[in-house]
């Protein structure tokens, strides 16, 4: 091999490495910049703040006590530790709002009742969902408190059946995605408050 081919082939290798390294910085600092704003809405949520900011006489709206980040109000975070996910809660279904993190549907509950999510079918998302099983734990951390939830039901419904997604008496958490392959259902996890 002559040495302008070995020069060109070192070169090629030092160009692809620096490219990597530049990915992999990109993707690292960005984890660390949506870890740092999931850690902050976690702390301001907790429920000990919580409380105090609901007794705070200049909290009386409860549209004063939710944060916003990214120009989108943050309702809290969720944990669901089995397929390693925790995010954002924007409020709002929208394909915008869905890109950023998990949606709130706007007429469910915040808290008390059917609280109902959506997000993506995607690996940066929900796209191990499908694997939740009965008993399985969820975390909710909202601006009105925190609750334990115990997943009871997995179920694929019509894309256009909402009936799951209607307040209740006991306290639930409904997370809705899509199906892949399949866009007339959508995969529906039901999770009950643990005691």
């Amino acid at each position: 091999m002559s040495k302008r081919i070995k020069k060109v082939i070192t070169i090629s290798i030092i160009a692809i490495l620096v490219i990597i390294a530049i990915i992999s910085t990109f993707f690292i600092v960005r984890y660390f910049y949506n870890k740092s704003k999931i850690d902050n809405v976690t702390e301001t949520y907790s429920n000990d703040k919580v409380q105090d900011r609901l007794d705070n006489e200049n909290n009386t709206m409860q549209d004063d006590l939710l944060l916003k980040i990214d120009g989108e109000t943050v309702l809290g975070v969720i944990k669901i530790e089995k397929i390693d996910f925790e995010g954002l809660i924007y409020e709002g279904t929208t394909l915008n709002t869905l890109d950023k993190g998990v949606g709130h549907f706007q007429n469910s509950s915040y808290f008390d009742g059917n609280v109902a999510l959506a997000a993506h079918n995607s690996n940066k998302f929900w796209a191990k969902l499908h694997t939740l099983q009965n008993g399985d734990k969820i975390s909710y951390i909202s601006f009105l408190g925190t609750r334990e939830y115990q997943v009871t039901n997995v179920t694929k419904i019509s894309a256009t059946d909402w009936s799951l997604l209607e307040n209740t008496d006991e306290n639930y958490l409904t997370l809705i995605t899509c199906v892949k392959g399949n866009p007339s259902q959508r995969l529906c996890v039901q999770a009950i408050e643990a005691n």
